[in-house]
């Protein structure tokens, strides 16, 4: 969109109004992004936000590093080893993190708009970010050192926020041609299981 109102993108006041939300509006939006009974997009759209759109990713971010520095150090100190600390951690999470939302989100737009949808570019990338939301918990519990159970809860996140993910881009698709979902469906899919997969090995496993 190159404007809105009587701003155009290039005005600081263009991009003002997507910050418009307060506490609340943010988690309401991510209590629906993590137990999706009503739709996400039908309250985004009412007022969309690029607010939680970044800074629930942002907090993915560091609630992960923290945890699996902890989760590292216990192991480290049950095995009688020296700690070693590896800031690469924080540096891998924010390129695997913000790439997946911003490019797969652009993508889900880009893709939704050529084959005759109708998408908002602040919504594509509102569902990735606050699909990020149900991991900030995972990670959480995920330092308990059992790696059963840390399976568990990595195939529960997969889980709420593969079908958080896919019904609102499906809700997106749903306003275009059929072929549409035939085509990017498998393709977002294969991207989140290749994310959970690096979240799994990289952030939840420690020895």
């Amino acid at each position: 969109e190159a404007a809105s109102g009587a701003h155009s993108a290039w005005h600081i006041e263009y991009w003002a109004q997507y910050f418009n939300v307060d506490s609340r509006d943010v988690v309401q939006r991510t209590y629906l992004a993590v137990v999706p009974k009503d739709s996400f997009l039908d309250v985004y759209n009412a007022n969309p936000d690029l607010w939680g759109t970044f800074w629930v990713p942002t907090s993915v971010i560091f609630a992960m590093f923290v945890t699996a520095s902890l989760s590292q150090g216990i192991a480290e100190a049950l095995a009688g080893t020296k700690r070693q600390y590896d800031f690469t951690m924080l540096t891998f999470a924010v390129a695997t993190i913000y790439t997946y939302v911003f490019a797969v989100g652009g993508f889900v737009y880009g893709a939704t708009k050529y084959f005759g949808s109708s998408p908002g570019l602040m919504e594509c990338l509102s569902v990735y970010g606050y699909g990020m939301a149900v991991w900030i918990p995972i990670s959480v519990l995920c330092v308990l050192p059992f790696n059963w159970f840390r399976w568990a809860m990595v195939a529960v996140g997969f889980a709420l926020s593969g079908f958080f993910i896919m019904r609102s881009v499906n809700q997106i698709v749903s306003r275009s041609n059929g072929r549409l979902h035939k085509a990017i469906i498998p393709l977002l899919l294969a991207a989140h299981v290749l994310l959970v997969l690096v979240f799994k090995l990289k952030f939840f496993s420690y020895s």
